[in-house]
């Protein structure tokens, strides 16, 4: 565990941040290649994997690795939301699991100090009106 964690420190130092991207809402098509060359207009790309089930279907989502931010950057802002083969795509930043997990709990966990977590917002009156 420790070496896990030496390594996750090294390998997601200044270079890695904002390079590996999330891409969701794929087509069930989709592969390694295709989903390389949706992105290629945008960098280069070190790395691309679409998640695929046992019956070598794409899962509806992938990765891709880009070598600087900058490009990872630009790959986000064009390709988020649109829409490839009727579906539009969700494209963000990669999270190891376990951060995203802490993330999301702090978020909608009760006290967690989320910003207008489930229980949010307007309307905590109960629903009381001006009574």
């Amino acid at each position: 565990r420790e070496l896990r964690q030496k390594t996750t420190q090294t390998t997601m130092g200044p270079r890695a941040q904002g390079v590996n991207l999330y891409v969701k809402n794929l087509d069930e098509n989709e592969n390694d290649d295709t989903l390389k060359e949706l992105f290629t207009a945008f960098g280069t790309i070190t790395s691309s994997t679409a998640a695929k089930d046992d019956s070598d279907k794409c899962k509806g989502f992938g990765f891709v690795c880009f070598s600087t931010p900058d490009e990872a950057t630009k790959a986000v802002t064009e390709m988020h939301l649109k829409v490839v083969k009727g579906k539009p795509l969700y494209v963000g930043l990669a999270e190891k699991k376990d951060a995203r997990q802490e993330r999301l709990r702090q978020r909608y966990s009760p006290g967690g100090g989320g910003m207008g977590g489930p229980m949010g917002g307007k309307g905590m009156d109960g629903g009381k009106g001006g009574m």
